[in-house]
């Protein structure tokens, strides 16, 4: 039975044709693409049984490893632009080669 709570999503989401929702939320009866989605949404909106709990746990580790991996490859995509462009630079003016 979907929750009349104002704080939360609207839970008429619409499945695109073909696909089928990876989870649904057993609170609001919200459609998610993925397991990990529905575990974030139920720990974030609504208040979780204890195996709820912990299965947002999980899904809010896994969510900041991916944080930190993306922070990771931006940092050594910057590096590796900023090195680029010093080397061009110093190969433009002369200096470096």
């Amino acid at each position: 039975m979907p929750r009349n709570d104002p704080a939360l999503p609207d839970p008429d989401v619409a499945v695109p044709a073909g696909e089928t929702p990876g989870g649904t939320c057993p609170h609001c009866e919200r459609p998610f693409r993925s397991e990990h989605a529905r575990d974030l949404h139920i720990g974030e909106h609504h208040e979780p049984a204890a195996a709820e709990r912990e299965r947002y746990e999980a899904a809010l580790e896994r969510e900041r490893d991916d944080l930190w991996l993306f922070h990771a490859k931006a940092v050594v995509g910057l590096g590796v632009t900023y090195a680029a462009t010093v080397i061009l630079y110093s190969a433009v003016i002369g200096g470096f080669f």
